[in-house]
């Protein structure tokens, strides 16, 4: 019985934790004296760790060896990347994206669509990121894809305040929880500050979801509310937002 009950905690908990992207790992600077060559390459808004590599013609672990990085998502604009077997530095486009729509049009479900009555709002646990990068962190992890059905840049991998659209939103697919719209915020909110645009774009995109699927306030709930975490972070606006939303 004792046995019993700590595997329903550990399920538990497992579950509780799981909309949260891998905590941030931090490196010391790449000491890469095992290669013969090769070039450093400044990371650029949009690029991220599998586009360069496959740009350069370079295994990804091998970059990620000569550069000490055990997490590929970790990586930021303006950091310097040493790329092995190369002699020449190239330009990279960022992954390509489409023409920032209204929020309106994002969100807008007229089939098959959940009746969808609570919101949760995570922070990504990481400095950068965006739903392309999460979602091969969450494919990883074994969690179907992107977990989230938003995810708000930071300006690091997608637009500062940018919302991107998750797959489960397009196909109205519900995560682990029934009727529960999953928004994650881009940074790691024990660490870091939402940046104005991401506060307004969030308040943006809550309030049309309210309207259209006439969601409470007392729905609005951080990832905390729900399960054992401290997402999304001791810095995040929480009372700044539900007054926000009460006055609008």
């Amino acid at each position: 019985m004792l046995i019993l009950k700590r595997s329903a905690l550990l399920l538990f908990i497992a579950f509780s934790l799981a909309g949260c992207a891998t905590a941030p790992t931090y490196r010391q600077a790449a000491v890469p004296a095992f290669v013969s060559g090769g070039i450093y390459h400044i990371v650029g808004s949009g690029q991220n760790l599998y586009r360069i590599s496959k740009a350069y013609g370079v295994d990804m672990k091998e970059v990620m060896r000569a550069n000490n990085i055990r997490d590929p998502n970790q990586i930021g604009v303006g950091e310097k990347l040493f790329i092995p077997k190369t002699s020449t530095a190239i330009c990279i486009r960022p992954y390509p994206r489409e023409k920032q729509r209204s929020l309106e049009v994002l969100v807008g479900h007229r089939q098959n669509r959940v009746h969808w009555r609570t919101i949760t709002i995570h922070h990504s646990g990481t400095k950068a990121g965006n739903a392309e990068s999460f979602d091969r962190n969450h494919r990883r992890r074994h969690m179907g894809g992107l977990f989230y059905h938003f995810v708000i840049g930071n300006g690091s991998d997608s637009g500062d305040g940018e919302v991107e659209v998750g797959w489960r939103w397009s196909r109205q697919r519900e995560v682990n929880r029934k009727k529960d719209i999953q928004i994650c915020l881009v940074g790691n909110f024990n660490e870091q500050d939402l940046t104005q645009a991401q506060f307004e774009s969030l308040l943006q995109l809550i309030k049309i979801l309210r309207k259209e699927y006439n969601i409470s306030l007392s729905g609005i709930r951080s990832h905390k509310d729900v399960g054992i975490s401290e997402c999304p972070g001791k810095n995040f606006p929480y009372r700044k937002l539900m007054d926000a939303l009460r006055n609008s």
